[in-house]
């Protein structure tokens, strides 16, 4: 006689699970935001600065000077995915239905990532600027600190420490790209680094000790701000010979628009058997608008 194991039935679940994954854009609430937009560029004009001269005649010769002003072009980057089921799908996924709505959920969560990816490498990357964007601009050495950077003694490369924030919050200061009074205008001091740079800085006692720190960052497993810093943990920065660039930014500074925000469309296309197409776009752009609003770190990473 057959043992009864054999007719062990296998039980399979009714609905559809997800992956983990970043489910939606974590810095679009902490740069400048502009929708609508149109055209195969965007340009912003801005006003520089003006100094004034002493006067060392009487009556001399007045010499106009020419406007400092400054233009920055945002290009659009355009973005699709479609994803198809079979007609016959339906049926042969017997009690589980076909995941119509997970494979919306997980294009938008797609997008999401994908416009923080625009954002961080335009933020740290080429920008353009000109009358038509043919000049460009790369992120200046002046705006970046070092791996092995020490506020004293000898250099040596470490992960994001306090003396770190100290120098990036001195380098926007020096520049006027960051005061106090600007927070009461809505601007924002902000910081994007990866996990393991919130992991060194869980380690340092001035995050975690009452004596520096109100918060208890070790007792609730996380930094939400320090230093004036609001602190944006993604794991999207590019990471080069196991050194993390992590970046400091003023709101202001940062520019993103949007063309086309993300939208789905479902058809059944007759040209492939009558295949159900759930196809989603959207379209984006970002730039730096002043190279002293922002400042690279440079952390080493195991």
């Amino acid at each position: 006689m057959a043992d009864i194991e054999q007719n062990y039935q296998i039980k399979y679940s009714e609905k559809w699970g997800s992956y983990l994954q970043q489910e939606a854009s974590r810095l679009d609430k902490y740069v400048t935001v502009e929708t609508g937009l149109t055209g195969k560029m965007v340009a912003y004009d801005q006003y520089g600065t003006l100094e004034f001269t002493e006067k060392t005649e009487r009556m001399g010769t007045t010499t106009p000077a020419e406007a400092p002003t400054y233009r920055r072009i945002m290009y659009p980057h355009l973005f699709t995915k479609a994803v198809g089921f079979d007609e016959f799908d339906a049926k042969k996924l017997a009690n589980i239905d076909v995941p119509v709505s997970k494979t919306i959920e997980s294009l938008r969560a797609a997008a999401g990532r994908c416009m923080d990816k625009v954002m961080l490498d335009a933020f740290l990357g080429t920008c353009y600027k000109g009358e038509t964007g043919g000049t460009t601009v790369a992120f200046p050495t002046s705006q970046t600190i070092a791996a092995n950077f020490v506020e004293s003694g000898s250099a040596t490369n470490s992960s994001l420490t306090i003396g770190k924030l100290r120098r990036a919050l001195t380098l926007l200061q020096q520049a006027e790209a960051w005061s106090e009074d600007r927070r009461a205008y809505g601007d924002e001091l902000v910081l994007a680094c990866s996990s393991s740079q919130i992991n060194a800085l869980l380690q340092q006692p001035e995050i975690t000790s009452y004596d520096y720190n109100t918060v208890r960052a070790l007792a609730e497993g996380r930094i939400d701000s320090f230093m004036g810093f609001k602190i944006i943990r993604t794991e999207l920065l590019p990471l080069s010979g196991g050194v993390r660039s992590c970046l400091a930014w003023v709101k202001s500074r940062a520019q993103f628009g949007i063309w086309d925000d993300f939208k789905v469309k479902i058809s059944v296309r007759d040209d492939l058997d009558e295949t159900l197409q759930i196809r989603a776009k959207f379209a984006c752009g970002a730039t730096r608008l002043q190279e002293e609003g922002f400042v690279k770190i440079l952390c080493t990473e195991a």
